[in-house]
């Protein structure tokens, strides 16, 4: 593996990036977009500007790349260092600055790789970063290790709904039990929250589709789903809006955005009192 390797001046998740690579004795070049690697990294931008993610405070780096995959930040980047694309799924691109790496979903990959993933949070963990997962409950298992070996030092359970609409608004199959056992656990972690976003679902497919929000009344059996997990009515719990214009389904992008949060967390209020709704700036 000959690899380029995208960095910033300064970037201490660069430095570890480059630390891991050296000691693998993995071959690369160091390209630094703010000396003398600026104008290659614009043409490298140029090119792959569909696969790079831009965030509100810039790009993410390190930037890895050998040619035929890119990987952006430094979880996703060791993860690949370390077992190629066995990874896929367990991290993407983070939002969290400094010592925080977010980005981590532990509900996403393949379970059959969780010990080379664990291997990733350990490293992360050994040079210092503080890790933030998010979940939606799937392989609890995973989770449970996470939790054991004090490898996440927050995590954020996304509860999508009650669990008979779970794999409707995922659109994958899941085990129940999976979701069940996760409540409980993400309640142990050092700090966590559970958030639920008010998505639209597909509630009847078809020529035309039967499409429509969450309702008050879904929320409250979500609210009351965490309260019946973790046996406490005062767990951190967030609504947020649901965004049509990020939406991959081309079919959700043409939806109304909902107009006021206020039922939902009305209802939810009922089985969780710290129920917050999602500020918008």
């Amino acid at each position: 593996m000959s690899c380029v390797l995208f960095t910033a001046t300064g970037c201490t998740r660069c430095k570890i990036v480059k630390s891991f690579m050296v000691n693998k004795g993995i071959p690369f070049e160091e390209k630094d977009m703010k000396t003398d690697g600026k104008e290659d990294f614009k043409k490298f931008y140029s090119a792959n500007r569909g696969l790079i993610t831009r965030g509100k405070d810039g790009v993410e780096f390190p930037i890895l790349t050998d040619g035929e995959v890119i990987r952006q930040g430094i979880g996703a980047s060791i993860a690949y260092l370390s077992a190629g694309k066995r990874l896929d799924g367990f991290f993407c691109v983070g939002t969290l600055h400094k010592e925080w790496v977010d980005g981590i979903h532990p509900c996403s990959g393949n379970p059959e790789n969780a010990a080379e993933l664990l291997e990733v949070l350990r490293f992360l963990k050994k040079n210092a970063m503080k890790l933030q997962v998010e979940t939606t409950g799937i392989n609890s298992d995973i989770l449970k290790h996470i939790l054991e070996e004090g490898l996440a030092d927050k995590v954020v359970m996304n509860v999508v709904g009650p669990t008979v609409l779970y794999s409707k608004i995922l659109r994958k199959p899941l085990v129940e039990s999976d979701i069940l056992k996760s409540i409980p656990l993400v309640a142990q972690f050092p700090c966590y929250q559970f958030q639920t976003t008010i998505a639209p679902i597909i509630r009847q497919e078809g020529d035309v589709s039967e499409i429509s929000y969450l309702t008050p009344a879904e929320i409250g059996e979500t609210a009351k789903l965490i309260e019946e997990g973790t046996g406490s009515k005062n767990n951190p719990y967030l609504i947020r809006m649901f965004r049509p214009a990020e939406a991959k389904d081309e079919r959700l992008k043409s939806i109304e955005p909902l107009v006021s949060l206020f039922p939902y967390r009305t209802a939810a209020r009922a089985y969780q009192v710290l129920t917050e709704i999602e500020k918008l700036y």
